[in-house]
C-alpha cells in the first residue's frame, strides 16, 4: 500500500461510520481487558490513523503511544489531540518500535494489519515491547474478495485473514491465540464483510 494514499484520505477520515465503529471497538476492548485496573494501563496502538480510537480510550488508560506510517494521518491525530484536549496520547512514525524501550500492558490494532505486507516481522517486533503479562488485540477483516480494495490504488496488502492464517502467523512468531471471535459485520461497496478479534499472548519459555 502506498503510504501517500492515506495522506490524501486523512482530512476526511473521521466519518460518522468510522466514529461509530471506533465507539464499538472501544467498548469491546474495555470489556475484554481485565489484566489490571484500566487506570494503570499503558497501551500501544498500531495504525492509529487520526487518533479517534485512542482519544476514546484515553480517559480509561494511563497512557497510549500510537504509531501510524502516514504523515497526513499523524497531522490529523495532533489536531484531534488538541481539539479534544487529550494529554495522554502520543503519535509516532513506524521507526518508533525499533527505538522504543517501553513495555506495554496492552497492544491493539484496528483494521491496520491487512495493510502490513510482512505480518510475521510485525508480530516479532511487537513481542519486544509487550509486558510479560501483556495482551495483544488484533482486530481486522476476515477474508474478503480482492475487489473489496478496488478503491485503493496499487493495494499490496492482504484480502483480510482467515482464522487459520491468524493462528499460523501467531504460532510462527512465538505468540499464542487465547481467544478468537467475530465481533462485527457490515457492507462496503456492496460487499459483505466481517471483522474478528484475535487475542494474543507471548508464549512463555
Amino acid at each position: 500500500m502506498k503510504e501517500n494514499y492515506f495522506d490524501t484520505l486523512a482530512k476526511g477520515w473521521n466519518t460518522p461510520q468510522r466514529k461509530n465503529t471506533s465507539e464499538n471497538i472501544k467498548e469491546i476492548i474495555l470489556n475484554k481487558f481485565d489484566n489490571k485496573p484500566h487506570s494503570q494501563v499503558k497501551a500501544l496502538e498500531i495504525g492509529a490513523g487520526d487518533g479517534i480510537l485512542a482519544i476514546l480510550l484515553s480517559e480509561h488508560f494511563s497512557k497510549i503511544d500510537c504509531i501510524d506510517s502516514s504523515s497526513g494521518m499523524r497531522e490529523e491525530f495532533l489536531k484531534n489531540k488538541e481539539k479534544f484536549m487529550t494529554e495522554n496520547i502520543f503519535i509516532y512514525d513506524e521507526s518508533f518500535l525499533s527505538d522504543n524501550v517501553h513495555r506495554y500492558d496492552l497492544i491493539y490494532s484496528q483494521k491496520a494489519f491487512h495493510h502490513i505486507v510482512d505480518i510475521e516481522a510485525e508480530l516479532r517486533s511487537l513481542k519486544e515491547v509487550i509486558d510479560k503479562d501483556g495482551v495483544f488485540y488484533l482486530i481486522d477483516l476476515c477474508t474478503v474478495p480482492r475487489e473489496f480494495h478496488n478503491d485503493f490504488p496499487d493495494f499490496d496488502g492482504h484480502d483480510g485473514f482467515s482464522k487459520d492464517e491468524i493462528y499460523t502467523y501467531f504460532e510462527n512468531t512465538g505468540w499464542e491465540v487465547t481467544d478468537y471471535e467475530i465481533i462485527m459485520q457490515g457492507k462496503r461497496n456492496g460487499i459483505d464483510f466481517s471483522m474478528f478479534m484475535a487475542v494474543g499472548k507471548v508464549k512463555q519459555q
